[in-house]
């Protein structure tokens, strides 16, 4: 007999960026379904459909409201997922837009929900990049993609190839530690201008991007060259493009290998 027994159950799901449709037909069962539902949502109206869809909902919005540095702040969350969970046969944890790309405290939770012996689904939602992706006609099969969050590529010096679409997030909230903290994101935009500036012109064309939260508007997109960057308006929910300068030259001893194989 397997003296391992799985407990409860923690399905995290997306809730997608524009509000209702975006959720999947799974998604919204699991919501309906769960015996108790925990959500961080940014829509209001996303909210109160959660409350009306399961009455034993309960927002974490208090929980975000911190000034401890954010992976912190992320701990606490999945901490207080895993003690509703263990008191709960099936537990549904909402995030907004895909539960897994810029949601580290529903990935926090199902790593401490799987260490703790429970059984854990995740089913995906739309993210802000597959709104981009679509809004912008971006095909990242075309030369390739790159996509960081801002700081990190800051403060790692991640190599990019500029034949590549690049993509980077959270451009508006650079050097920003905490959920909260009040801070000019033009200091920052500055900072990755002149790291950008290494490898692309002043003139060259980059992309301030957010996806439209309901279906009935449209994405905010506005173009400006390089250099103009630390003057743009940007927010928290900013996203930076910029499409490639190059086109890279194929590898003669590739090209040669693969046209063999042919022969």
């Amino acid at each position: 007999m397997n003296a391992f027994v799985m407990k409860n159950t923690l399905i995290v799901v997306g809730a997608g960026i524009k509000f209702l449709s975006h959720l999947t037909t799974e998604a919204k069962v699991s919501i309906e379904k769960a015996d108790y539902v925990l959500y961080l949502v940014n829509e209001p109206a996303m909210k109160e459909w959660i409350e009306t869809a399961n009455p034993n909902s309960e927002s974490l919005d208090f929980l975000y409201d911190t000034n401890l540095p954010r992976n912190q702040n992320y701990l606490l969350i999945s901490e207080y997922v895993l003690k509703a969970l263990e008191k709960t046969k099936v537990l549904c944890l909402v995030m907004y837009g895909h539960p897994t790309f810029l949601a580290e405290p529903s990935i926090y939770s199902v790593n401490l929900a799987t260490k703790n012996g429970h059984n854990t689904y995740v089913l995906p939602g739309i993210s802000s990049e597959d709104c981009m992706l679509a809004d912008l006609l971006i095909d990242p099969s075309s030369c390739g993609c790159q996509s960081y969050e801002a700081t990190d590529f800051l403060i790692y010096d991640r190599e990019y190839d500029t034949s590549c679409h690049l993509i980077l997030w959270q451009a508006g909230m650079i050097g920003i530690k905490t959920n909260y903290q009040e801070q000019d994101p033009k200091n920052g935009l500055e900072i990755l201008t002149e790291h950008l500036l290494k490898k692309y012109s002043e003139q060259h064309p980059v992309f301030l991007y957010e996806a439209a939260q309901y279906p009935s508007c449209k994405p905010s997109i506005e173009e400006v060259v390089l250099a103009d960057l630390p003057q743009s308006p940007v927010s928290s929910l900013t996203t930076l493009y910029i499409p490639p300068n190059k086109v890279k030259e194929p590898n003669e001893f590739y090209v040669n290998k693969l046209n063999n194989i042919n022969s």
